[in-house]
């Protein structure tokens, strides 16, 4: 999307050829078809180690944003825009499935397939796998909150001065858990892309 003029003109060229040799592959790995993909300049809506991000509310669309003034973005954008496309067309095909989900248990088995899925893309997790805390500690505080819908989210994923979560609490988590539960159980993300979150939930233990 560049009615605006926001991308030169190479670069859209050169976007939509990576986005496209991505979604070609991914859609095949994971049998999907019938999505619309967004890609458009939106610096607000980006992550700033990378100046991209994406977001998938269904199972028929995506979007991926970009902040091409990110310093970021010209060194990595042919790594960043694949391994997006990745983790988020895993969110389509879970969407198809079970959803992405109403509880925190849902939320981490989503993101933390959706990363492990990514992460084959990129070779290795990505950024947001990782948090400053230990993951046993923040694992018993999200223990008594997996099956609520009122967990809050934000603060969880995203980072909590107040409720003292740090940021990317609720990926690292759901990395860990779903690393877990593949190490106990084998397959892959795309093996369990369809599989109920309740399956998941002895796996931090094992």
């Amino acid at each position: 999307m560049n009615a605006g003029g926001l991308l030169p003109d190479e670069l859209a060229d050169e976007l939509r050829a990576v986005a496209e040799a991505a979604l070609a592959w991914h859609a095949a790995r994971l049998d999907l078809d019938g999505v619309d993909v967004a890609l458009y300049v939106s610096p607000s809506w980006t992550l700033p180690e990378t100046g991209m991000a994406g977001y998938t509310p269904t199972g028929h669309w995506l979007q991926v944003t970009l902040d091409p003034t990110n310093p970021h973005f010209a060194g990595g954008w042919r790594t960043e825009l694949p391994a997006t496309l990745a983790h988020e067309l895993h969110h389509v095909r879970r969407w198809r499935g079970p959803g992405y989900g109403t509880t925190l248990l849902e939320a981490l088995v989503s993101e933390g397939l959706a990363q492990q899925y990514e992460a084959g893309e990129r070779g290795g997790p990505p950024p947001y796998a990782t948090t400053s805390a230990n993951l046993d500690e923040l694992w018993r505080r999200a223990h008594p909150l997996l099956d609520s819908p009122d967990y809050g989210h934000p603060a969880w994923f995203f980072g909590s001065e107040a409720g003292g979560l740090p940021r990317w609490t609720g990926y690292a988590l759901g990395h860990e858990l779903v690393r877990r539960f593949l190490v106990w159980q084998g397959g892959d993300a795309v093996t369990w892309a369809d599989a109920p979150a309740e399956g998941f939930r002895d796996a931090w233990s094992g």
